[in-house]
């Protein structure tokens, strides 16, 4: 029990007009409450509600958009890849060609080299013969002159033994 200025109140005891003044007041408050309070709570929690909505719709969209990109930036990433190996692979055929020419063209420079070399060899050899074939009549000449010990004239002997080289080239 509690004391309150030299009087005790019994807070367990019921008292019909207490009841009926708290009941009229909490009914007070609720109608307050219902007519002012209520619409602006209950506005607020909706509006609330739909800004989280949008939020999470606006987060999802984001989402999409960035695996969308994602994607892209992916299949941007393999044709890259893909455009380089082409590169390279096209670049690695370019050198083969080019070798192969180069090797082609040194094979026939070297061909074309040894064949100018075989056609002066065969040249200078021809001329040697001749100059050979000449200096052999001359002195042929020279030797039979002294053995016969007269002029015999270098045209006569010299076509004699011009005469007898071919009859000797031909019997090869």
């Amino acid at each position: 029990m509690v004391l309150l200025t030299g009087t005790s109140i019994d807070l367990l005891k019921v008292s019909p007009g207490l009841v009926f003044w708290t009941a009229v007041t909490f009914i007070v408050v609720l109608v307050v409450l219902w007519l002012f309070a209520w619409k602006p709570i209950i506005q607020g929690l909706d509006a609330r509600n739909e800004k989280i909505q949008e939020d999470l719709d606006s987060s999802r969209k984001l989402r999409e958009q960035a695996e969308s990109m994602m994607s892209d930036y992916r299949k941007h990433l393999d044709a890259a890849k893909d455009q380089a190996l082409q590169i390279i692979d096209e670049g690695k055929r370019d050198a083969e060609s080019i070798r192969q020419r180069i090797l082609a063209d040194a094979k026939k420079e070297a061909e074309e080299i040894h064949d100018r070399a075989v056609a002066d060899i065969t040249q200078a050899k021809t001329k040697a013969i001749k100059e050979l074939e000449k200096e052999v009549v001359d002195i042929s000449v020279a030797i039979i002159s002294k053995i016969l010990s007269r002029d015999v004239s270098k045209e006569d002997h010299r076509n004699i033994i011009l005469k007898e080289l071919d009859q000797l080239k031909a019997g090869k």
